[in-house]
């Protein structure tokens, strides 16, 4: 089977070619090898502040006869962070394309990054001449079936569900949460309201004052997988179990829309502590020649 290629159109951030992303996306999440990019990751990628809006003609879809996307090539927000590959079908030939391509767009040295549990792209890989080099990323799971069981000082409250956060509280808990200083620039409010499949609901804030402490971003529309990003907790209200409890009730809501798990990219020992295990690991791939 030949494949069509398609290029993503312009630098427009949502345009109409997204949302068969996001549906091919929906349909990779079954396969265990995609956990790495999760359609949330895709979407907050393209609602990041900081994305290189100037290469998105460099994410690659991959269709088969029927015109439906079996293969995504991308980048994750900066374009030093790339190549990463999803696919929903393990075909050979679809694999070899979407090596060969990769190598035809970036050249011989290209840094591909894919999951360890992807067994025929590491194959069509390593036949290729490339080799495993280092891990860039681990995913981690979290059982939902467990108690989402958390508790809070008495100074602070959790966000309820049907919550209007405020825009500027929301910018300012992850400036401050990511040890940034000064005073950000404001974002787009605008492309904000664009975001077209967030559900507003999953996203929560520890509350003090009026001022959002700790936050955690989660992102789900059906199926089994819940895709946490970001958390943050201001520095001066850490240590307090404020993150915990912001992952715990986004995931709590989550499993009551049917989710069964939640998967974060970390290696941060914070997660383990809180129950979180090791699902799958993303590998570095290159070649000498």
């Amino acid at each position: 089977m030949r494949y069509k290629i398609e290029r993503y159109k312009n630098c427009e951030r949502f345009n109409e070619q997204y949302q068969s992303i996001h549906q091919f996306l929906l349909e990779a999440e079954e396969q265990e090898y995609n956990e790495h990019f999760h359609w949330g990751r895709f979407e907050w990628m393209h609602a990041h502040s900081y994305l290189d809006e100037d290469k998105l003609t460099s994410i690659l879809m991959f269709k088969d006869e029927n015109d439906v996307i079996v293969g995504l090539t991308t980048y994750d927000t900066d374009y030093d962070d790339r190549v990463y590959f999803i696919h929903t079908s393990s075909d050979k030939l679809l694999l070899e394309s979407m090596v060969d391509t990769v190598i035809k767009e970036e050249g011989s040295k290209a840094v591909l990054k894919v999951n360890a549990k992807d067994t025929v792209l590491c194959q069509v890989l390593r036949e290729k001449g490339f080799e495993k080099k280092n891990r860039c990323a681990c995913i981690l799971s979290l059982n939902l079936s467990k108690p989402l069981e958390y508790d809070i000082p008495n100074a602070y409250r959790m966000s309820p569900q049907g919550f209007a956060a405020n825009s500027w509280q929301y910018q300012l808990v992850i400036h401050k949460g990511f040890d940034n200083e000064g005073i950000p620039e404001k974002w787009d409010d605008e492309l904000l309201k664009r975001i077209p499949n967030v559900n507003e609901n999953l996203k929560t804030f520890v509350i003090a004052n009026n001022e959002y402490c700790a936050h955690c971003g989660l992102w789900y529309s059906t199926g089994d997988t819940a895709y946490v990003e970001p958390v943050v907790t201001v520095p001066e209200h850490r240590k307090q179990g404020l993150a915990k409890a912001a992952i715990y009730e986004a995931c709590a809501r989550a499993k009551a829309l049917g989710a069964k798990r939640a998967i974060v990219v970390s290696e941060q020992e914070f997660y383990f502590r809180i129950g979180f295990t090791l699902s799958s690991e993303v590998y570095d791939w290159t070649r000498n020649n």
